[in-house]
């Protein structure tokens, strides 16, 4: 008995080192419920170990002698420490299986990812060639007329942006809230040159997405909902990041990658923030999402 209580206290107290940092094995409701039933099993071996596993001995040091044996010859207890290390061990198996389906799901993650990363590098490199070829292809630019000798008068430049990030991500919340997503932008990304550094820019990040969405530059609004995922892939905007970058992208006729980015999305965040289940299952209709 004492030679059993001993190894299962030995093997029991090794298993769940995770859950006794706080940090579960598995990051999933039926991990965390063999980890539950693990612990409480170690319970149970700790209550054998005080009260009847050494006969008023420490299990892992006593000197106290030990019990008479019984009729039968077989030590008080031994069949419950032996049913008690056989449910630890078909848990922990279960945890090991567990741990493995997580592993693969990951790898669906990152390949996901990684294509949706790709597809986001190919619209940067679009966008730079385009904006590089209208500039040009502008009128007069292969003709053989004789340039002007007066360059046109440059575009007014946006309304200045000071204060502080709180007050500038104020002031531009504001300005999204009433529909005023130039200045909205212009806000968020005096933040993002200015003040990156500090809390604000996450979510003066998301907010720069949500402004070029609603300005319906969906090309633009795809890489900075991506940045604002990147910038912090498990932050309170990250669901939202995933979702406008996915809808952005379903707007520019992507719906492979929009689909993609709908499955990491539902992937990392199967609980989603509220109202977002609604907005996620139109959009994978919308994408033509298997």
């Amino acid at each position: 008995m004492r030679q059993n209580l001993l190894a299962l206290a030995v093997f029991a107290s090794l298993l769940p080192i995770g859950a006794a940092q706080g940090q579960p094995l598995v990051q999933s409701q039926e991990g965390i419920a063999l980890e539950n039933q693990i612990l409480q099993l170690q319970s149970q071996v700790q209550q054998l170990q005080a009260g009847g596993g050494g006969n008023g001995g420490s299990v892992l040091g006593g000197t106290a002698a030990p019990p008479p044996p019984t009729s039968g010859g077989a030590a008080p207890g031994g069949g419950i420490v032996a049913t008690l290390l056989n449910q630890v061990n078909d848990l922990q198996t279960q945890v090991q299986q567990l741990s493995g389906r997580v592993d693969t799901l990951q790898n669906q993650v990152d390949t996901q990812h990684a294509a949706t990363e790709k597809e986001i590098g190919d619209l940067k490199f679009q966008m730079t060639n385009g904006a590089t070829s209208a500039a040009s292809g502008a009128p007069g630019a292969a003709s053989g007329a004789p340039a002007p000798q007066t360059s046109a008068p440059p575009a007014a430049p946006a309304p200045a942006v000071s204060g502080s990030p709180e007050t500038m991500l104020h002031d531009g919340l504001a300005a999204y809230a009433r529909h005023d997503y130039t200045a909205a932008e212009t806000a968020a990304k005096a933040i993002l040159s200015t003040a990156k550094g500090s809390p604000q820019a996450y979510r003066a990040q998301y907010l720069l997405g949500q402004s070029l969405s609603a300005e319906g530059k969906p090309q633009a609004a795809a890489i900075a909902y991506d940045s604002a995922y990147n910038f912090n892939r498990t932050g309170s905007w990250a669901p939202q990041s995933l979702y406008g970058l996915a809808s952005s992208l379903a707007d520019i006729n992507q719906d492979q990658a929009a689909c993609d980015t709908l499955s990491s999305l539902n992937s990392q965040f199967p609980a989603p923030p509220a109202g977002m289940k609604s907005k996620i299952d139109a959009l994978s209709h919308r994408a033509h999402c298997s």
